[in-house]
């Protein structure tokens, strides 16, 4: 497993930077919902459809939930674009059950310590419609772990609207505390949580379909 090395210094560049290249690529990204009044033991869990989704969901959280991040990144990934680890990224390596675990328990410090952990419990990129989600059970073995934590489901929607560049829709979830799972089953949990985030991505994508976008933020 390979921690995380925060530098407030490069995330302050890279926030820069990260604009202009989504501005360059995107033709707006919009969000609609609230933050959670608490950043703190929140575990931010996003559906994972692109390549692009650790660079919108880093925008998201600097410019609109500013939670102190950090983020479950597959060890290929870390290992192709180390500066992820400057951004609060940390790997995990599906192939080995000591170093999945190894991942958890260190995702598992970072919420005790009030900080906050986004994953993609999907494990890997799914296509954007693929149903059921297909959650793997990390995200509940950590909610086994920590008390007083608030699990907060992010999904991401990807369109075309008639313009040469796509646009990003995010919603973000309704936080739930983990006590309202404490009687689950790890695999019950796991199925609670895909279920509740299907229905924010299925309602997000009835919404840009059906145009009913007025009260959405913009992002970018």
């Amino acid at each position: 497993m390979i921690p995380a090395n925060k530098s407030p210094l490069f995330e302050w560049v890279f926030h820069k930077f990260n604009s202009f290249f989504l501005k360059r690529h995107f033709q707006h990204i919009y969000v609609t919902g609230e933050p959670p009044l608490s950043r703190a033991r929140s575990l931010f869990l996003v559906n994972h459809s692109t390549w692009w989704d650790p660079l919108v969901i880093f925008l998201l959280n600097r410019t609109c939930i500013r939670s102190d991040a950090y983020a479950m990144m597959s060890e290929e990934g870390v290992q192709s674009f180390p500066f992820f680890r400057r951004l609060g990224a940390f790997s995990v390596n599906q192939a080995s059950r000591r170093d999945i675990l190894a991942s958890l328990h260190y995702a598992e410090e970072r919420l005790q310590h009030e900080q906050a952990v986004w994953m993609f419990p999907q494990g890997e990129e799914q296509a954007l419609e693929i149903r059921p989600l297909r959650f793997q059970n990390g995200a509940s073995y950590v909610m086994d772990k920590v008390s007083n934590g608030t699990v907060v489901p992010i999904a991401l929607y990807y369109t075309f609207q008639g313009t040469r560049k796509p646009n990003v829709y995010i919603s973000i979830g309704t936080g739930i505390p983990f006590s309202n799972f404490v009687h689950m089953s790890r695999r019950e949990r796991t199925t609670k949580l895909e279920d509740i985030h299907t229905s924010v991505l299925d309602d997000l994508k009835q919404q840009v379909v059906n145009g009913d976008t007025q009260h959405f933020q913009q992002l970018l």
